[in-house]
Parts: structure tokens; C-alpha cells; sequence
């Protein structure tokens, strides 16, 4: 701190009463008190101040420590000597034998040195250093977050600088050192100790593979301004070609972030000829954003507004395997199927106004123009409202479907959903009865081919019927909702083609029957909940007994957890799909989990649910944590097809500031070659090292 501005002039007190400690005070020109330096006791001789037993030196920015301080008025040098130990704000800076501080010139000396970080835990340790202004420089230092008597890790400079204002650590010739043995050596290494967001680069990633030769990836971080940065990682794979992604966040006036992801990967020839790979080059784009009141305020008649959109479009599933972030996980990918949308919408007390697309690309085929798309789909709702008398209401929707592809028809399809509703509790509000007679009307207009026009009005009424019931026993509570609707078809008129893509509602008389009920225990803590489903069809041809829908969740203690869910296939006199998952979590300490899927062919197709093709598969694992270290494994294994989906062991050990992992792993993934998605099985050894908060680096060898 430069004091040039504070009065020469200094109060210098000999307090000898039992209850004030003797003190020196400094003013600035405004009179405010800028240092001040406290002792136990105190004594002046000429121009030096000498204060004994718990000396404090106060300023604007710190609070100093020590056994003995020395001052000298004449050239404003104050020595402080003995267990001395600085505070910035509440949190302890530094550390040291003995200071001395200029304070004209805003200069210290530091012999021994030891500063650390409060938030990231990092410390530096040096024989001695110099304080310039905002800056340390020290010589022979040591940098760790262990502790300092004998730390695991820390690295080894010739010298080194802090730069306070910008919390940066710059290091000459460090050497990394586990306990005291040197196992790598860099020229010059730098790396912030604070949270604040700094461009520059970030720690590589290593790997080499039988198939892609050496793996060499540099990611750099730019973070240009307070509301968006972005890292850019290029990337070389010896054997296979070179690429880059580049990822963007921005953040909007809302706090919300826009994410961005570009990448872009080249095959050399020669890979693309051995593995006979569709594409030879691998690209995409990802977004997601989301967004509430654009438009809309509070004073207007669509008071709330907002967008959500979350796009992929990608060359194939190669481009994902190809990156080191997670960019998968951000996305909505099941099986081969890879779903972008894009939704905004207006809402009113009584008006909703939504506009929607979605886009499906199959990452199995080599050409996606099959592939059916919804661009847009606009939605009309007008919310349920009372009309006329009591207890009658109504809603009405419409809708218009634009759904395209590049070869095969496509078609614009409009509909009508206009439902009147009748309700009345009964027996006490024990029963819940209602009514509801519903038109819908639809038209279906078709392009690119000979099929004529769809045209479909109907008129059927719903009745249902359902009660709500809840007592408590000695030693838990019970709830359970029973609920049967009858669908009762009326009028209906039907002409043109109606492909099977269309689902027209109330064509068909059908009844669904449902329980849900629920335990607690006397602390209102869930135990199990169960779930029935059944739907019964009354057709002349097909399916007259839909599939029983059964889920069970059992919570044994909060520990222990079990799943079941089936469906039941009448007509087969079978389970068509059934999924099995026990699981026991101790806090961090233990966990393990076991699952079973199997979906047989004949099983109900729901392709908004992801109900489609056969699967039967088991997976299994474990993590256990000991004193020092953690153990893990886990399985995936489709018992029809006889072969591992994949598979895992590792260790893990942790203390503090280190972390060392190995782990072995087998992973069968797709790829697109010229005769259509084929499997392919990665083994891999992966090690990783983190020295907390500084590196975090992984070396993976593989197949």
C-alpha cells in the first residue's frame, strides 16, 4: 500500500492504563485511520518504536502478527520479528520467522517465506523472498497443497513470482517431486491460485492406442471477457489424422448459459481404406440454451414466455468417441437415435400459444433422408374453463404438423381436440365422478405421393371415475388412487389414407383401469410404491387385452432400494419386457448395484418412451471405499448374444491433495462403415493423476 499521501505526521501513545494497549496511529489526508501498530508493550528511544508481546501492525488491506515489532519513524521500516503471520481478510496470507516492511515504498523482505492460499489450499515455501508493490519473488521454492513437513507432491522452481492483484504463480525451472524423488522436469510453468476465470492453457491429454497410434491433445482456454470464454482443444492422432473442438459458453443478463460445442476431425486416407469407414471426415455442432421472458412482461397479456433449445447435428457416432469433454452426455441420444428440438412458447391465464420442431437423426444408417422430421409443429390451447353451470368445463387445441424428409411422401396434418367436461364429487368427496364428451377432428394432406388426402372427425366421450384415500395405522400411513375411464367411441367419418404414423383417438371403445398406492412410515418417509395399469380393447379384429403395466419401488432403510418393473403380454402369456434393479449405497463408503433388462419381440411397440427392439441384458457393480484407498468394478452383459457391452476394474487412492487412479476397461461401440454400423471392442488401460487443485491428467493405452 503506498502511504506518500498519509500525514508525516504520527500519534505516538504511551498508554500506561491496565485496560488499553499502547498503539501508534497513522491518518491520511482525510483523517482516516490507515495503520496502526499495537503492542503488549511499548518503548521509544530517538526515532525507533519498539513494541514487545503480541505486536499488531493493522492497514487497509492486512493484519500482521508477531512476537516483537520494531518502527522507525524516521524511515518508516517496520520489522516484525517472531512467528509472524498475516491475515487478509479472515483468511491467513503468509507465514514467517521475521518482515520487514517500507512503507513509503510499499516494499517487504521475507526471510524465511510461506504464503498460501486459503481457497485452493496451495502454499509456497522459499528461503526468502521480496514484495514489490503487488508482487512476491522468491528463490528456491517449493509449491504444494500437502503438508508442508513432508509432502507427497509439491513442485521444486529455481525461483518463481505470485502476483497478488492477479493471484498468478509463475515458476523458473520446476521440477515435480513425489516426496523428495524428482519424476519431471519443466522449463517454466505458470497457473493461477484464485477462482477468477484466466485464459491460457490447459493440461494435456496423452493416450496411445494400437488402432489411433500416440494421442496428443492441447486444450486452451480463452476467456476474453466476464460473460463468455471458450476452450479450444486441437488434437493428433498418429496414426488415424488430426482435428479440433472448440467449445463456447456464454451467459446472458439472466444467468443463463448458452452452450456451444464445434469440432471437426479428419481420417487419413489410409484409415479410412483399412477400416472401410463411411466418412472420412467426422463433424458436428451441439447447442443448448434456455430461456424464460424474452419477450413477455409481467404488464402484458402473455405474461411468461420461453425458449428451450437443445440441437445436435452430427456426421456420425464417431464424432463423439473423438472428443476428451463429456459432449455426449449433452445430448439426447438413445440407442441410435439422436433427437434435436427447439420449443418456444406464450402463456396466458387462458391462452397458450407453442411452437415446436424436432429433428431425428439415425446414427446407424448411412443416409438419414428416410427419416421422418417434424418442421414445426404450432400449437393453439385454450386453457380448461368453466362454461355455463357448475362443475362443467371445456378446453380446446389445435395443432398443424409439418412432417418432411428427403425421399418418401411427406405430409401436413392439422388437428381438432374439443372436450367438455362434466365433475362431481360424491359419497362425502370420496368419489370423484366425471364425464366428458370430446370432438376431435383431423386432415392429413400428403406430398410426393399418390396417396389421397386424410380426412377424420369423431365424437366419443370419456367417463371416469376415480377416489383418493389416505389413513394412518399404528406404524405407517397409507394412500392409494384407484381410477377406471371408459373410452366410448360415437360418431366417427373417415376418408383418404391414413398412414400407420397417425394415431386417431376414439376410433375404438377401450377401458383403462389403474391403482397407485403408497407406505410410509411414521416419519413420513416412503417405503414402497406400487403401480397397476390395464387396458382392455373392444375390436372386432386384433389385441382385445392390452399389456399389464406393473412398477414396484421398495426402500427397504436408507440404504437399501429395489426396482421392478413389468409388462405382461396376454396374449402371449408372457413377460414382453421387464427391468430388475437392487441397489445399497453407505454414504461414500460402499455401494453396489444389480440390474437385469430383457425386452422380448412381440413386446408393445412406444417409440415416445423408447420402447422398441429386442434387448436382454445384466449389469452389475460395486464401489468400496478402505482407508486409502477405493476399489470399483462393473459389468454389462447381453446373456442372448453372449458378449460383454462392457466392463471395469479399478483403484483409486486419495488423500488430500492426491489422487491416483488406474482402471482396465472394455467397451464395444458402434461405427459407420460403408456396409452399415458395425461393433467394435475398445480394451484400455487408463491412469489418472491429480495434484489438487493444480493437474488433473489422464494416459490412456488401448486397443
Amino acid at each position: 500500500m503506498n502511504l506518500k499521501t498519509i500525514s508525516i505526521a504520527a500519534s505516538i501513545f504511551m498508554v500506561s492504563s491496565l485496560y488499553a494497549q499502547p498503539s501508534i496511529k497513522k491518518f491520511n489526508e482525510n483523517q482516516q485511520a490507515v495503520f496502526e501498530f499495537l503492542a503488549d508493550d511499548m518503548q521509544y528511544s530517538k526515532t525507533l518504536v519498539i513494541g514487545k508481546g503480541n505486536a499488531t501492525v493493522i492497514n487497509l488491506d492486512y493484519l500482521i502478527t508477531a512476537d516483537e515489532a520494531n518502527y522507525d519513524t524516521k524511515t518508516g521500516e517496520i520489522t516484525l520479528i517472531g512467528n509472524v503471520s498475516a491475515y487478509k481478510g479472515n483468511s491467513l496470507f503468509l507465514k514467517s520467522d521475521s518482515i520487514k516492511i517500507k512503507m513509503q515504498e510499499n516494499y517487504s523482505f521475507l526471510e524465511p517465506f510461506y504464503l498460501q492460499d486459503s481457497a485452493s489450499g496451495i502454499w509456497v515455501s522459499a528461503d526468502e523472498a521480496e514484495f514489490n508493490d503487488t508482487i512476491y519473488r522468491t528463490s528456491d521454492a517449493s509449491v504444494s497443497s500437502c503438508s508442508i513437513n513432508n509432502p507427497i507432491w509439491s513442485l521444486k522452481a529455481s525461483s518463481g513470482e505470485y502476483d497478488t492483484q492477479k493471484e498468478w504463480m509463475s515458476l523458473w525451472n520446476p521440477r515435480l517431486c513425489i516426496y523428495n524423488m524428482p519424476v519431471m522436469y519443466f522449463p517454466y510453468l505458470s497457473f493461477s491460485l484464485g477462482f477468477k476465470r484466466k485464459s491460457g492453457l490447459l493440461y494435456p491429454l496423452f493416450g496411445n492406442s494400437r488402432d489411433d497410434g500416440f494421442l496428443y491433445s492441447q486444450p486452451i482456454f480463452i476467456a476474453p471477457s466476464n460473460f463468455w470464454d471458450m476452450t479450444f482443444a486441437p488434437q493428433v492422432r498418429s496414426k488415424r489424422g488430426a482435428g479440433f473442438y472448440n467449445e463456447f459458453r456464454f451467459i446472458d443478463d439472466k444467468d443463463e448459459i448458452l452452450w456451444l460445442n464445434l469440432g471437426y476431425f479428419a481420417n487419413k486416407k489410409d484409415y479410412q481404406e483399412r477400416y472401410d469407414l463411411e466418412n472420412r471426415n467426422h463433424y458436428g455442432l451441439q447447442l443448448k440454451y434456455e430461456r424464460k421472458d424474452l419477450l413477455s412482461s409481467e404488464d402484458s397479456y402473455f405474461y411468461e414466455d420461453g425458449m428451450h433449445a437443445d440441437i445436435s447435428q452430427v456426421s456420425d457416432i464417431d464424432y463423439f468417441r473423438l472428443q476428451n469433454n463429456n459432449a455426449e452426455d449433452k445430448t439426447d441420444l438413445q440407442g441410435n437415435l439422436l433427437t434435436s428440438r427447439f420449443n418456444y412458447f406464450l402463456k396466458s391465464d387462458s391462452d397458450y400459444i407453442g411452437l415446436y420442431a424436432r429433428y431425428y437423426s439415425n446414427l446407424e444408417q448411412n443416409s438419414n433422408a428416410n427419416t421422418i422430421q417434424t418442421l414445426p409443429e404450432i400449437q393453439y390451447h385454450r386453457q380448461i374453463d368453466n362454461i355455463l353451470v357448475d362443475d362443467l368445463y371445456y378446453s380446446f387445441d389445435y395443432k398443424i404438423t409439418n412432417y418432411t424428409r428427403r425421399e418418401g411422401f411427406s405430409a401436413t396434418q392439422q388437428q381438432v381436440y374439443l372436450p367438455f367436461i362434466y365433475t362431481k364429487e360424491v359419497f362425502d368427496d370420496y368419489l370423484n365422478l366425471s364425464i366428458s364428451p370430446v370432438v376431435y377432428a383431423t386432415a392429413v394432406d400428403y406430398s410426393r405421393s399418390n396417396f389421397d388426402s386424410g380426412r377424420y372427425v369423431n365424437n366419443h366421450y370419456v367417463f371416469k371415475a376415480n377416489t383418493d384415500l389416505m389413513k394412518s395405522y399404528d406404524n405407517f400411513g397409507h394412500t392409494i388412487n384407484l381410477e377406471a375411464k371408459y373410452i366410448m367411441s360415437g360418431f366417427d367419418y373417415k376418408s383418404g389414407y391414413f398412414d400407420q404414423f397417425f394415431v386417431l383417438p376414439g376410433s375404438d371403445d377401450e377401458v383403462e383401469l389403474s391403482i397407485f398406492q403408497s407406505f410410509y412410515d411414521n416419519d413420513n418417509n416412503l417405503k414402497l410404491s406400487h403401480k397397476l395399469k390395464q387396458y382392455y380393447y373392444f375390436i372386432d379384429n386384433g389385441e382385445k387385452i392390452g399389456e399389464l403395466e406393473s412398477e414396484l419401488e421398495y426402500f427397504y432403510d436408507y440404504h437399501w432400494r429395489f426396482l421392478s418393473s413389468i409388462f405382461y403380454n396376454h396374449t402371449e402369456a408372457r413377460i414382453s419386457e421387464a427391468t430388475h434393479q437392487i441397489s445399497y449405497t453407505n454414504n461414500d463408503e460402499l455401494s453396489l448395484f444389480f440390474g437385469h433388462f430383457v425386452r422380448e419381440r412381440f413386446a408393445r411397440e412406444d417409440l415416445s418412451q423408447w420402447r422398441f427392439g429386442e434387448a436382454n441384458y445384466i449389469n452389475a457393480g460395486f464401489y468400496k471405499s478402505f482407508a486409502y484407498f477405493d476399489v470399483f468394478a462393473n459389468i454389462g452383459y447381453d446373456y442372448k448374444e453372449d458378449y460383454f457391452k462392457t466392463w471395469s476394474v479399478g483403484i483409486n487412492t486419495q488423500v488430500r491433495c492426491f489422487k491416483l487412479g488406474l482402471k482396465y476397461a472394455s467397451e464395444v461401440y458402434p461405427t459407420l462403415t460403408t456396409r452399415g454400423v458395425e461393433a467394435r471392442d475398445d480394451k484400455y488401460v487408463l491412469l489418472t493423476l491429480e495434484l489438487m487443485p493444480l493437474l488433473k491428467n489422464g494416459l490412456k493405452i488401448g486397443s
